[in-house]
């Protein structure tokens, strides 16, 4: 990487906001746990003798010198460093930012940019192709690192290439040279270093692309240490260990593998050398000063080339690739700017999505959904607007004078587009937020609420947008009384604070109708609030799954049940345990990984993975996917609450799943509803004819239990056997003889 990184990276901490000099630590920092890959020379890498090694891991001792913080540094495959800093076990990785990690991550200011390249066949290996362009590998496959920024760009192309994980950067490319891949996309720095150090016949067969920049991330909204990241980021350039940092590595940060002409060069000069020994002063002077005019010519042509590279790169950092506009972080800070004015003048912020864009990119092709994107900022640029971005996906953000009235902000943006023969007719929805508004002057009169910042400005017309499409109007005004039911901020408040700190398990057994003995459990999760006392499952599993908070739930859940078989050797006691999974939590990337990790101590044939029968027809190629790779771990997959969803019968032809679990609604009266009998004994046949195992839900009494057993249902869960029980309970109910009959 050229030094003009180092130079836009000084621009970059210059323009740290004062905000962050401002912002106090709730508690004070003892230790930062950095991660990283432990395949990536020369930012970082695992030396096996010297530890973590590399540019990146010099920079994050740098960050907490002298600050009496200590610094654990552990390098590991990509895919797992991220999760560890999803999952809170990590504090701070270095990735490249992009607007799908932005859901879980926050990053720092840049320090350093990178770019992609396409990695083939070299000269030397003929038996492996050279591909120079996406174009070219159509059809083709093509390696990346799990996790990686590459994976997400390349799964969003319109390009048909089947993609290969890899389980890092070395990884990928030793699928070409295995001939399991046809080609490997990754960072050129450390793809080049990669293949010097372990002679791989391959090279960079693509002109460089995504020139992207490199920042720090941490977990979503841990701003005390995105703070103190960017801070220390400030206070190295100031005091110029930066500087001394990069200059260290940067012979290898700029370095290129030997060729041909660079041994030619040098066998050049050493005839040069010793005809000067040989006495040839002056053709020795002359041949001197033509080498320096060329050095120099060269030189200044690679600084001009650097300087506007560099140029280019910050361009690329703040404006969005396909329309031009700003991006989100741009725009954010031309708001913040607009604020920060001694005499701010009143604005309006605009929030627009199209919301018909995936039809057209189905019914007109990706290229003429990118042309209306295209032709759309045009609009914006041209019809009034003070400035405005685009946050990817057909969501457009503007800034426009106060005294434009929302009726006329939504006619500057209504009009039809034309280009290429084709009239459209965007389906647009309108957020809009002004500064000041009534409200917050008000309040603000009576010093009851801060000035608003420009991430709470975009936070309201992004609540006025999205209510406004739910709604089906066309725009509309964020006002207070939009935002959602205090109850659910309130818990969603205090789950951040204080995490799983009051949840806890229990469970319930599973009777074996054929030798009425207990050989399963089912295990639950229940929330005791301190103040709200016991919240009901189904109150706050639908607020985890909508707020995006399922995922670290899940996990939680996962580790303490796998906790909970070793404790008491669940396994070896033929007991199966099952957990009830979000269907969000299986197309959640690294959901195989984290679960593969998990389950090492126990064997995981004896645990189970219920999953609800709609969320499967959500995204029925992807659940596919993961539940084959959770059946080829050994884990049983069973479909819950069988019969109150909307899917297809077929589909369960389809999915690798071992148990249908039938919904407690058409169990608990089969006694005495014929038409629910019906159900039942259908779908246990249905289950039986596709070599599935059957479990009832909510059986209440013993008359269910006994026609259940004549209707050929393998296993029964209610209150009839036992309520939900405590860990302890229940495993005394498992170490005490058990004796059960639907006859006594």
């Amino acid at each position: 990487m050229h030094k003009g990184c180092f130079y836009c990276f000084c621009l970059s901490l210059l323009g740290i906001h004062a905000s962050y000099v401002q912002a106090a630590a709730e508690q004070p920092l003892h230790t930062i746990r950095f991660v990283g890959s432990e395949n990536y020379p020369p930012l970082q890498w695992q030396h096996p003798e010297q530890g973590a090694q590399g540019f990146i891991v010099d920079l994050e001792q740098a960050l907490v010198a002298n600050t009496g913080i200590l610094a654990e540094q552990h390098l590991m495959q990509w895919e797992d460093a991220l999760a560890a800093v999803q999952q809170g076990d990590a504090d701070v990785v270095a990735l490249i930012p992009s607007a799908a990690r932005a859901s879980t991550f926050d990053f720092s200011e840049p320090f350093y940019y990178v770019a992609h390249a396409i990695f083939s066949g070299a000269s030397t290996g003929a038996e492996i192709a050279s591909y120079g362009s996406f174009a070219q590998l159509e059809g083709k496959r093509v390696a990346v690192a799990a996790g990686a920024y590459a994976e997400q760009q390349l799964r969003d192309t319109n390009y048909s290439f089947t993609l290969v994980r890899a389980e890092d950067e070395l990884h990928c490319l030793q699928l070409v040279v295995k001939q399991r891949a046809d080609a490997c996309v990754e960072v050129t720095t450390t793809s080049k270093h990669l293949i010097a150090n372990h002679q791989l016949p391959l090279q960079q067969t693509s002109p460089p692309f995504w020139p992207l920049a490199y920042s720090f991330g941490v977990k979503k909204g841990n701003q005390q240490m995105l703070t103190f990241i960017n801070q220390q980021l400030g206070v190295l350039q100031i005091d110029g260990r930066y500087r001394e940092i990069y200059q260290r590595w940067q012979p290898q940060l700029e370095w290129q593998p030997r060729t041909f002409t660079d041994n030619l060069k040098a066998v050049a000069w050493l005839l040069g050398a010793l005809l000067l020994l040989a006495g040839a002063g002056w053709a020795w002077s002359y041949s001197l000063k033509s080498q320096v005019r060329f050095k120099t010519l060269r030189i200044q042509k690679e600084l001009n080339a650097r300087r506007k590279l560099n140029l280019k790169l910050q361009y690329h950092a703040e404006h969005d690739i396909v329309t031009g506009l700003y991006n989100r972080l741009a725009f954010r800070k031309k708001v913040q700017q607009r604020l920060h004015q001694e005499s701010p003048a009143a604005f309006a912020v605009v929030v627009i999505k199209i919301a018909n864009l995936e039809s057209i990119t189905t019914v007109f092709s990706y290229p003429v959904a990118n042309d209306l994107l295209i032709e759309f900022s045009e609009r914006l640029r041209k019809q009034g607007f003070i400035f405005a971005a685009h946050f990817g996906v057909g969501l457009f953000a503007a800034v426009a004078e106060a005294e434009l009235t929302n009726e006329r902000l939504v006619e500057l943006a209504m009009q039809p587009l034309q280009f290429k023969s084709l009239d459209f007719e965007p389906v647009l929805a309108f957020g809009i937020t002004r500064y000041p508004s009534n409200f917050t002057q008000s309040l603000a009169a009576q010093m009851l609420v801060k000035p608003p910042t420009a991430d709470e400005l975009l936070r309201q017309a992004l609540t006025a947008v999205s209510i406004a499409r739910k709604a089906g109007h066309t725009w509309l005004e964020y006002q207070p009384e939009i935002e959602p039911n205090a109850d659910d901020l309130r818990l969603l408040k205090e789950f951040h604070e204080h995490g799983m700190r009051d949840f806890y398990l229990v469970y319930q057994p599973k009777l074996d109708l054929s030798s009425e003995q207990i050989t399963g459990v089912e295990v639950l999760l229940r929330w005791n609030h301190p103040t709200l006392g016991l919240i009901a499952p189904t109150k706050f599993i639908p607020l985890f799954e909508e707020s995006g908070l399922i995922k670290q739930v899940t996990r939680w859940v996962i580790r303490q049940t796998v906790a909970s078989m070793q404790r008491h050797q669940l396994c070896q006691r033929g007991l199966h345990v099952s957990v009830n999974v979000s269907t969000r939590d299986l197309t959640e990337a690294g959901f195989v990984s984290f679960v593969k990790q998990a389950v090492q101590g126990i064997d995981a044939h004896c645990l189970q993975f219920e999953i609800t029968e709609t969320g499967l027809i959500d995204d029925s190629e992807r659940a596919l996917e993961v539940l084959t790779q959770l059946s080829e771990l050994g884990i049983k997959c069973a479909v819950d609450d069988f019969g109150t969803g909307n899917s297809s019968i077929s589909y369960l032809s389809k999915f690798p799943v071992a148990e249908l679990k039938l919904d407690r609604s058409y169990v608990f009266d089969i006694n005495n509803n014929d038409r629910n009998l019906k159900i039942v004994k259908s779908s246990i046949d249905l289950a039986h004819a596709l070599g599935l195992k059957v479990t009832a839900e909510g059986v209440e009494d013993f008359a269910a239990i006994t026609l259940l057993k004549q209707l050929g249902c393998e296993k029964a869960q209610g209150y009839v056997i036992a309520r939900p029980l405590a860990e302890h309970d229940f495993i005394a109910l498992v170490n005490s003889p058990f004796q059960w009959s639907a006859s006594s």
